[in-house]
């Protein structure tokens, strides 16, 4: 099979009664980023049903306070007691941290499923409890500078100790009051995009990338994160001198040999969870690579101008989903996926094979 039937396959494969399964193997739950991310590749299948279905069961479950569940689905704990009831969950199992990321994804797959559906009984169904979401991202914001500030530990790259100001984070965030202005056409919305906007490339801009994250004292970490970085080429939050000098960091910095590592230079162990090290993946975002961050930087490519390059990358992520059959989660530097002895790379996965699908309609088939 080719890789764009092999990733449909995979991606519809995870595909459940109230959305979409992060994976059929050890994410068999409703993971809400990885089913938001992979929302966007079902919305070029035109599989409307399961993404407003995934939307539904994340604004259904808002706690009080407007925070969208980290997933809908069982504690470890309560996996190994044989539990089989789902419920909404908002804190990492192992460290109870807030996540801070999944508020602002389902606002940009929301706007993004409205502008393709044109489904308005749903907006006008939800309209409350999304300004109620959107709003909560502000509650993160503890020095009111309208930016988040996490934890650590608490976005997409949960092995990572990222205390404070987090591009990849504030990026999401800001693209999502764009979002949000474009589905409410209120002013305030677009008044804070463009602050925060305007923050970023004040505060994280080095001259040649975006800098990783500013802790709480003020302190920069001048890592490149493919993640943040990738997002802000394609939500036009860096301009075009900006993006040329972003891809030409991500080129030096041999970030996509295997579509693609997190991040440049790797991060001290200082920073890296114990849980992580002590079962053997201290280089889950760390030096492995994931194949989603392959499809974000392909179309970070193409939105900079980059066509013939962005083509390549999806050629090299094609190759890979083709040589072992099956879109994977995490692959070793060498290509294979990862398989070890405490942790085998999930497949089906969803969020990849979601990007990809996306990627490949937008890069490819020009959609």
């Amino acid at each position: 099979m080719k890789a764009y039937d092999l990733a449909v396959r995979d991606l519809r494969a995870c595909y459940g009664k109230h959305g979409i399964f992060a994976g059929l193997h050890h994410f068999k739950d409703y993971w809400a980023r990885d089913a938001l991310f992979a929302c966007l590749g079902s919305l070029e299948l035109q599989d409307y049903n399961i993404v407003k279905t995934s939307l539904q069961v994340f604004i259904d479950n808002i706690n009080s306070q407007g925070q969208v569940p980290l997933r809908i689905g069982r504690r470890t704990i309560e996996i190994a007691l044989g539990k089989k009831k789902r419920r909404a969950i908002y804190t990492f199992d192992f460290n109870n941290k807030t996540t801070v990321d999944q508020n602002s994804l389902l606002i940009i797959v929301t706007n993004e499923y409205i502008k393709k559906t044109k489904d308005f009984d749903f907006l006008k169904k939800n309209l409350n409890k999304l300004e109620k979401i959107m709003q909560w991202n502000f509650s993160l914001d503890k020095d009111q500078d309208l930016l988040i500030e996490e934890e650590g530990l608490s976005n997409w790259a949960d092995s990572i100790n990222k205390k404070g100001k987090v591009l990849y984070s504030n990026v999401l965030h800001c693209h999502a009051l764009k979002c949000m202005y474009e589905i409410s056409h209120k002013k305030s919305h677009l008044d804070k995009y463009t602050q925060v906007k305007n923050k970023i490339n004040e505060l994280f801009w080095s001259g040649e990338h975006y800098i990783d994250w500013i802790d709480l004292n003020g302190k920069h970490y001048n890592y490149f994160s493919t993640d943040g970085n990738a997002l802000a080429i394609i939500f036009e939050i860096a301009n075009n001198e900006k993006s040329k000098h972003i891809e030409e960091a991500a080129h030096i910095f041999e970030i996509h040999d295997v579509p693609s590592k997190c991040v440049h230079p790797n991060y001290p162990t200082k920073f890296i969870s114990p849980l992580l090290k002590l079962i053997g993946l201290g280089d889950y975002h760390n030096g492995i690579s994931w194949l989603w961050l392959g499809c974000i930087s392909a179309l970070s490519q193409n939105k900079a101008g980059k066509e013939k390059n962005a083509k390549i990358l999806i050629k090299k992520i094609s190759d890979l989903i083709e040589k072992h059959n099956a879109v994977y989660e995490v692959y070793e530097e060498s290509g294979v996926p990862v398989k070890r002895f405490l942790y085998k790379s999930e497949y089906p996965f969803a969020w990849s094979a979601g990007m990809y699908v996306y990627a490949y309609n937008k890069i490819i088939k020009k959609k």
